[in-house]
């Protein structure tokens, strides 16, 4: 009877040892299996994209030339991406990024238009970004925009005057008339100009800058 009782305690044993040893097995290669999958999702967030995901800037049009102008500038970016583009970002020193009033979904071909109003000389850096949060290379073109008009004063009666001639960015002549109607001009340079006249009949005086804006007509009886 003790016999019989001591070889089911070594069945019950041996059994034990083999659920346990299964077990173990089992957990461990479920544990591998799910260290394998981890380290692949790692894998996959710290994938490089493809030179495809990135969006590409096809086309720049800036309405100005890059040239000095008086007026508004329109700069008009094209662009294409595996993905649909949604931002648009324009810089002044690549540091500090604008977006705000461009942000909506273009889709995969992108028509966008940047309009520039105020008085500046600065370069304008141009990068689109598609849903993937990838972004296109760096696009720079110059806004060169004078809305401020030249200042003219006069000093003096018809016999001896002096006219004295300010602007931001450079001055191209000053323009005479005595009824108002036909001019005659004078080409002149620089930011600052002085000019003494005698017995100097015209009574009408206005100066044009490098830019086309045209001073207040002034007035010399």
């Amino acid at each position: 009877m003790k016999k019989d009782r001591r070889n089911i305690l070594i069945l019950f044993l041996i059994i034990m040892v083999m659920i346990l040893t299964s077990y173990f097995l089992f957990v461990s290669g479920t544990t591998s299996k799910i260290k394998a999958s981890l380290n692949k999702m790692e894998s996959n967030f710290n994938e490089e994209p493809n030179v495809s995901d990135y969006p590409i800037i096809t086309m720049v049009i800036n309405s100005s030339g890059e040239k000095l102008v008086n007026e508004d500038v329109a700069i008009t970016i094209k662009a294409n991406s595996n993905y649909k583009i949604d931002k648009i970002y324009y810089s002044y020193d690549k540091e500090k990024w604008y977006n705000d009033a461009y942000e909506t979904m273009y889709g995969k071909e992108a028509n966008f238009k940047l309009l520039f109003t105020d008085t500046m000389n600065k370069m304008v850096y141009i990068k689109v970004e598609n849903e993937k949060g990838y972004q296109s290379y760096v696009y720079e073109t110059r806004i060169n925009i004078d809305k401020n008009i030249p200042d003219i004063k006069v000093r003096g009666n018809g016999k001896e005057i002096t006219i004295s001639l300010t602007d931001n960015v450079g001055l191209s002549s000053i323009q005479y008339s005595l009824d108002g109607i036909n001019w005659d001009e004078e080409e002149i340079s620089g930011k600052k100009v002085t000019l003494r006249k005698e017995n100097f009949e015209y009574k009408f005086k206005i100066t044009v800058d490098l830019s086309g804006n045209i001073s207040d007509i002034k007035e010399v009886r």
